[in-house]
């Protein structure tokens, strides 16, 4: 005789558990299954934007100096500017080599060294060829165009003009500056290369289209005894 709750043959009952009931098999085929997440079919694969750094492991060999960045800094030292002209090239491909090796190249200490040098070159070149430009003194018109044009005022009959005959060659001493107020003296010379007379300028402001002005007196007794 059997009673309630009692433990049949062969059955194991877990102390303090109630014994598993039995399911009816009417409920596997109304049970719903657990939904599944949705997934994007069109959605891209995660990439870190980030990349990790070069890191060696065991037997993996250490990072190598990029050839172009050594070269470019050896070319803007040893070469100078004539360097940098080259060298300046060969380090902006040296730090885009580098960046992209993602640290298994070194070296973008010496691309920059060899920018930084070879730029300074050509900033200090230019600012000698400035100061070379502006600073440059005037020095007026040329030896042979000022003889020339003194000659020209000598035998002229014009108002400027002197009206000397036989001057056959004219020698000028330009001032060291051409600058209003400077002075200047030019030897005449005649036939068989004898003197005849010398003629002093002094120098007057450029006139307003750039063209050198002066005025002279001439001087037939200032010849050798």
């Amino acid at each position: 005789m059997t009673f309630p709750g009692a433990t049949q043959p062969g059955e194991t009952v877990s102390a303090g558990y109630p014994p598993p009931q039995p399911q009816s098999r009417y409920l596997s085929s109304y049970a719903q299954p657990y939904p599944r997440p949705y997934v994007n079919p069109y959605a891209q694969p995660y990439a870190n934007p980030y990349p990790y750094p070069y890191v060696p492991g065991p037997g993996m060999p250490a990072p190598r100096t990029n050839a172009m960045a050594v070269w470019a800094f050896v070319l803007v030292i040893v070469l100078g500017a004539l360097g940098a002209l080259v060298g300046i090239p060969l380090a902006f491909v040296a730090r885009s080599t580098i960046k992209k090796s993602n640290g298994a190249q070194k070296g973008a200490g010496l691309a920059l060294a060899a920018l930084i040098v070879g730029f300074a070159y050509f900033v200090f070149l230019a600012a000698i060829i400035a100061i070379g430009v502006v600073g440059a003194p005037d020095n007026g018109p040329s030896e042979l165009g000022l003889a020339s044009s003194v000659q020209s005022q000598l035998t002229s009959t014009g108002t400027n003009g002197f009206d000397v005959s036989g001057v056959v060659d004219v020698q000028c001493n330009p001032p060291s500056t051409w600058t209003s107020g400077s002075t200047f003296t030019c030897f005449v010379y005649g036939t068989n290369r004898q003197q005849i007379g010398q003629y002093h300028g002094t120098v007057d402001a450029d006139g307003s289209n750039g063209d050198y002005q002066w005025h002279g007196t001439w001087d037939p007794s200032g010849t050798p005894a």
